[in-house]
């Protein structure tokens, strides 16, 4: 079964089928080569990387009909989300989330939903930059602030990114020194 016969719904699917030909896409510009010869390969934890293009690492997250992705020329985790998608953001974050930080959205009101997007994506995209996903335990990942965040003992940098109603967050082992938008 390929990865998109994996989706339930045909929006999913498109979506999903959206972000792969995107991602051929930019790959086989930076590597010179066609968009079918891009070799996209998955680890044993789920993570995908490009099997024949040194030096590029990549995440891609989807979010309702959105669609985006983070290049890198090091490893790279990167989740958005669209802000106005309902959610019981108070009930994730009771199951998820460390205690301190549900006390912290339960106390936030009416902005309860923001900081938990903002919490959300930091520690997805910490999971997702570690190969684990999450299954790794979104309390594992602390969001320590918006440009820093623990996984376990190590530290991980992170850079928050901010368009058109969607909040997102690319993490790395290393020191981010530079991180742009495009939207298309």
């Amino acid at each position: 079964m390929s990865f998109s016969e994996r989706y339930a719904s045909a929006d999913s699917k498109e979506v999903y089928l959206k972000g792969r030909s995107g991602l051929r896409a930019f790959a086989s510009l930076y590597a010179s080569i066609a968009p079918s010869d891009v070799k996209i390969e998955i680890t044993k934890s789920g993570k995908p990387f490009f099997e024949n293009i040194a030096g590029l690492h990549f995440n891609i997250s989807h979010s309702g009909s959105e669609v985006a992705i983070a290049f890198s020329a090091s490893p790279v985790g990167f989740d958005m989300e669209v802000v106005d998608r309902k959610r019981d953001c108070l009930a994730i974050a009771e199951r998820f989330f460390t205690a301190e930080e549900s006390r912290e959205v339960k106390m936030a009101g009416d902005s309860a939903n923001e900081l938990f997007v903002r919490l959300w994506t930091a520690k997805e995209a910490m999971l997702k930059l570690s190969g684990e996903g999450l299954v790794g335990g979104l309390d594992r990942a602390i969001s320590l602030s918006e440009q820093e965040g623990r996984l376990a003992d190590q530290r991980i940098h992170l850079a928050r990114l901010d368009w058109e109603g969607v909040v997102g967050c690319v993490a790395s082992f290393e020191s981010i020194a530079k991180v742009e938008v495009e939207v298309h």
